[in-house]
């Protein structure tokens, strides 16, 4: 079936006409589940039940009997077969590559036992050739499954579970082809010595067996397919050419290579119409745009923000959406456009929520573990001690005020939108940098910088005072805090730790630092360590999750913030900017 004879018969049945006046954000969710409906409807028509009739079918959840072919108004079954589908012949296609691929590795490792040096090297360099020229088909599969990455199954489906796309084991495949290509190029003509073949082969080898591991695990893990019948592409193989010398059917492994790519391109990238979808020419098949947003806005913006420099420093986070965990390249690897605007703004803001958690949690964490030093372990000079907590509280204003500044900006420029009960959704950091913001605004803690730490008799009641409202304040903060973090786990994976008291005051009385200068204090160095420790936290805070990001560079101006965000910033916005 041709794909724009397909879209004509279906767009009566599943695009909704446009309501007059706004439409509401029920009805974009609806526009954006037909769009998704044509897609995945259009990719079930052209696998077709030849494709699927010899597949034996697990029980599927949310779709009982998965045996009988879904309705066409099901909407989730046919989501969920199609995918797991797609996802399995893709599978399929890898493990094919691969059989083929240890054919020849098998004939060159019998030509280098034989000592048939020539033929090792003449085998060594028709296997990269080959595997070089798997290139587009891997670039068309890794695309193929990239837009289906795209769609965001969360607001599709409220619960149950649904396929993910292969792509990361897909792209595994592909960045190997990639070096491959970007090496020098194979002169058959003139061969290379005997030392670079081996080396060449023991990486094909090597790329051979890692890559077995993954398809299989991918065939265990197939949620609806039924994997314990495999087919020995070898042994078919072998006695197909059972007659040929064991060059030629090197040859004709090679021939079958070829065979592959060119059946693959055809019939499992252009013809299920991923051509049309990347480069959509009709709004059948072009993903709506919320009418409550600027969506021009947030793809400038967000392709600013994933050209800022510090996303390694989130590298130990992973967010989980739709069961599905995903690290920080993933997130920000590929250019935001119309088609991916969408998902990848509800990534992003899901991880900015991860990681501004986990700061504001060791924030709080380096403020009680130094305030634990000065009232517990510096009683002598505990009040030497409070005046320099004070001052680096006071100073991580800087860094409060950046992150303030970047969930403003993240709203205005349509990256963060307001839905409480999102997992994507910053209102409570903003919640809480405000009200640290705020209770510096309103307790004036810069006033410390102007206290005589040689008058202690005439500073005792400022600094018991300024320490009473400082206690309450951290004790308030940390029930905030932890009410929060304590379900944190289902939309984020820390690689790394959260900061620990003990920890933190074992590294602070070791460190080397407290060693600089002979001639201070024992108990006074590790204060002061501790506080320049802190300082330090919160400029590289500041920079990487602010500055580096290039929150700066948006240009918000005239853009108005969420109304309901308003509530919690309003005691500021006289006093902030963005």
């Amino acid at each position: 079936m041709e794909f724009y004879s397909f879209i004509s018969i279906s767009i009566v049945v599943l695009v909704l006409q446009p309501a007059e006046g706004v439409q509401t954000k029920r009805q974009y969710n609806q526009r954006y589940k037909n769009y998704i409906n044509t897609v995945v409807a259009h990719i079930h028509s052209q696998i077709g039940s030849y494709q699927m009739q010899n597949l034996k079918l697990k029980q599927f959840l949310n779709c009982p009997e998965m045996e009988k072919i879904c309705t066409p108004d099901d909407f989730s079954c046919n989501y969920r077969y199609t995918i797991s589908v797609l996802n399995f012949k893709y599978t399929e296609i890898l493990k094919k590559f691969l059989d083929y691929m240890n054919i020849i590795i098998e004939e060159c490792k019998q030509f280098h036992k034989r000592n048939l040096l020539e033929n090792f090297i003449n085998c060594v360099s028709l296997l990269e050739v080959e595997v070089k020229n798997s290139k587009t088909m891997f670039e068309n599969l890794h695309n193929a499954m990239k837009f289906i990455s795209y769609i965001d199954i969360k607001y599709l489906f409220l619960e149950g579970l649904a396929p993910h796309p292969i792509i990361d084991e897909i792209d595994f495949f592909q960045q190997f082809v990639k070096e491959l290509n970007a090496a020098y190029v194979v002169d058959i003509n003139n061969l290379p010595n005997i030392k670079v073949s081996i080396t060449q082969f023991e990486n094909f080898k090597s790329f051979y067996e890692v890559a077995l591991k993954v398809v299989n695990n991918l065939f265990q893990n197939s949620l609806i397919i039924d994997t314990t019948i495999k087919t020995d592409l070898k042994k078919n193989q072998i006695e197909e050419y059972s007659n040929e010398t064991s060059f030629e059917i090197v040859y004709y492994t090679c021939n079958k290579l070829n065979s592959l790519y060119i059946e693959t391109i055809k019939m499992w990238y252009k013809n299920l119409g991923f051509e049309h979808f990347l480069n959509p020419k009709t709004p059948q098949i072009t993903p709506p745009k919320d009418p409550e947003i600027k969506q021009d806005d947030g793809i400038e913006a967000l392709n600013i923000l994933r050209l800022g420099t510090s996303w390694e420093s989130m590298n130990h986070i992973n967010i989980v959406y739709y069961r599905k965990n995903c690290s920080v390249n993933s997130i920000i690897k590929d250019e935001i456009n119309f088609l991916n605007f969408r998902i990848k703004k509800e990534h992003v803001s899901q991880l900015l929520r991860c990681r501004y958690t986990e700061i504001l949690k060791n924030y709080h964490l380096l403020l009680s573990t130094i305030l634990h030093y000065c009232n517990n372990d510096s009683f002598n000079y505990q009040y030497s001690c409070l005046i320099e907590l004070f001052k680096s509280f006071n100073k991580s204003k800087i860094m409060l005020i950046g992150l303030y500044n970047a969930l403003i900006t993240l709203n205005k420029s349509s990256i963060w939108i307001v839905h409480f009960r999102s997992h994507s959704s910053l209102h409570k950091i903003l919640e809480w940098v405000a009200q640290i913001l705020i209770f510096l605004k309103n307790n004036n803690y810069f006033k410390i910088d102007f206290v005589n730490k040689d008058d202690t008799e005439n500073n005792n009641e400022t600094l018991q005072k300024f320490q009473v409202i400082f206690n309450s304040f951290l004790n308030n903060f940390h029930h905030k805090i932890h009410s929060n973090i304590s379900y944190l786990d289902s939309w984020c994976v820390f690689n790394e730790p959260f900061y620990e008291k003990n920890e933190k005051l074992n590294y602070f009385r070791t460190s080397k630092n407290i060693l600089i200068d002979p001639n201070t204090l024992h108990q006074i160095k590790i204060y002061l360590n501790a506080c320049y420790y802190f300082d330090n936290f919160c400029e590289n805070v500041y920079n990487t999750c602010y500055k580096n990001l290039g929150f700066d560079k948006i240009n918000c101006s005239g853009r108005k913030i969420d109304e309901k965000l308003i509530p919690f910033i309003k005691d500021l916005m006289d006093d902030l900017t963005t």
